[in-house]
């Protein structure tokens, strides 16, 4: 089974154990005419694929107790990977999402790191700065891209820390590596949502 994933900038394709990161174009050049799972988040995208493709859309196979109507599919499908914990996927956008008892429970959504960066320097020219993607000590920096740093990971560190509640945390997204590596114990994986997908399509074949 091969299984696609489609966001706002890339196509997740997975098969045989394998991820590619894929442009449009490219996905549906490689695999338009192989059967393709898949989930999608961009109408525009979901119109080409339906005109130029034999993938077949399992969205709404993604059931997720708990779940509110909007929801997107791929983070039903992340929900869905590994039982009760915090989910984090670093992408376009930074979504955090708690599941307990086997029930969605709710989360947040805040803008992804580069969308951080492009607010910033929309403000001023002195901001358009690549921040520090460490962790940033707790006493308050000086200098200007140290206090950019510390503007945006602390924030974000001390929310999803009030909102784990002892669960485990899981991170997945293409800037999830550095995410995960601001806390103990978090386990990166860029294959949860395909993890969810399988498991969702498994209960309800």
């Amino acid at each position: 089974m091969i299984l696609a994933d489609v966001g706002n900038t890339h196509v997740h394709i997975y098969e045989e154990g394998r991820i590619l990161h894929l442009e449009l174009e490219d996905a549906l050049d490689a695999f338009g005419e192989r059967i393709v799972h898949y989930i999608c988040v961009n109408d525009e995208a979901k119109r080409r694929i339906v005109a130029e493709s034999y993938w077949r859309d399992v969205s709404d196979r993604m059931q997720l107790p708990g779940s509110y109507p909007g929801m997107g599919a791929d983070r039903r499908a992340l929900c869905l990977s590994r039982g009760d914990a915090l989910y984090l996927d670093a992408g376009s956008a930074l979504t955090v999402d708690r599941v307990r008892g086997g029930v969605y429970e709710g989360g947040m959504i805040l803008p992804g790191l580069h969308a951080y960066r492009r607010a910033l320097a929309s403000v001023s020219s002195v901001l358009d700065q690549e921040p520090d993607s460490s962790r940033p000590s707790p006493e308050l920096p000086k200098g200007t891209l140290r206090q950019l740093s510390y503007g945006i990971i602390a924030p974000i560190c001390r929310e999803i820390e009030h909102l784990r509640e002892g669960l485990p945390l899981f991170v997945t997204g293409g800037d999830g590596r550095i995410v995960a590596s601001w806390f103990e114990e978090a386990i990166y994986d860029e294959a949860l949502v395909f993890e969810g997908m399988i498991h969702a399509l498994k209960m309800n074949n």
